[in-house]
């Protein structure tokens, strides 16, 4: 069985995951946080249901195992009382749970898009109540060219592949670029034929990469009832918030203790050149995103 990995070390996925705390930490002007629940894959590690509960004050805590093989690690390994470990996968837990209250729910998946995905995302969205977060993770590393088109058609159906998806689009960061139009798409159109007003406001549209690039889509189901304090959470101050297709891309280098002090008496500046044997992309890289990482100070 592969070792789940552990995250606390990259530094590009870190960043990724406390701009995800920060935005929702202005859901405050919409409701107490504390009376949300959070849904999510917790792994044996928590990482992400321990700062959900420590910055946010959210108890009521959900993690969903599909591995049989950790399941007594994960339940061993539970920070809190309030974290309940189900086994099972997404698509056969989530019609289970009780979505009457608002919930964040994270699925952090490590592969691409599939149809399986689509499934979970489109049954969160069938359930979730206004005010509620969905935010999705995926491996978004382009496949071998020559072969990346053919891939997406089996992963996700070819129906479901946008018009004008070529060979060429997708190297780079350009299998994000469809991935994310094809889970928005699904999402507007599954709140829409719930017919009860909702509809789908998209938060954060992250790339980042520690090694496989990855992305992270989140929005919130918006609905007339809430709409006015949902303005008043003012999401659009943080210069991190990715309405549209234009991605906030996090690509931190790793760097020792010494180089981050030392680039830390340079901080904050708005430009950089190369130092320390680190190229002027890596430091620029490293000082767009540092009051995110841990000081060392």
């Amino acid at each position: 069985m592969p070792a789940t990995p552990d995250y606390a070390d990259r530094p590009s996925k870190t960043v990724s995951r406390r701009i995800l705390v920060a935005t929702l930490r202005r859901l405050q002007a919409l409701a107490d946080l504390s009376s949300y629940s959070y849904v999510g894959f917790g792994a044996y590690q928590f990482l992400d249901f321990d700062l959900v509960h420590r910055q946010l004050g959210i108890d009521r805590m959900t993690s969903i195992e599909s591995d049989e093989g950790i399941l007594a690690r994960c339940h061993f390994n539970a920070p809190y009382k309030t974290v309940d470990v189900i086994s099972g996968t997404a698509t056969t837990v989530i019609p289970t749970l009780d979505w009457a209250q608002k919930t964040v729910a994270w699925l952090d998946y490590t592969q691409r898009l599939r149809t399986a995905e689509m499934s979970d995302c489109e049954n969160v969205a069938l359930r979730m109540s206004p005010g509620s977060v969905l935010a999705v993770t995926l491996n978004c590393h382009p496949g071998p060219d020559g072969e990346r088109r053919q891939q997406l058609a089996e992963a996700v159906g070819e129906e479901n592949v946008p018009v004008g998806t070529s060979e060429a689009r997708l190297g780079e960061w350009g299998l994000a670029k469809i991935q994310r139009e094809i889970l928005t798409g699904l999402m507007h159109r599954t709140l829409s034929a719930r017919g009860d007003g909702t509809a789908w406001e998209q938060l954060l549209n992250i790339y980042y990469r520690d090694g496989a690039r990855m992305q992270m889509i989140v929005g919130i189901v918006d609905h007339p009832s809430i709409h006015d304090s949902l303005g008043a959470c003012r999401f659009g101050d943080m210069p991190e918030i990715s309405p549209d297709a234009e991605p906030l891309v996090v690509e931190i280098p790793t760097l020792t203790v010494r180089e981050r002090q030392a680039l830390g008496r340079k901080l904050p500046a708005r430009a950089l050149k190369s130092f320390a044997g680190l190229s002027e992309g890596e430091v620029m890289a490293y000082a767009k995103f540092y009051r995110w990482l841990d000081s060392v100070c």
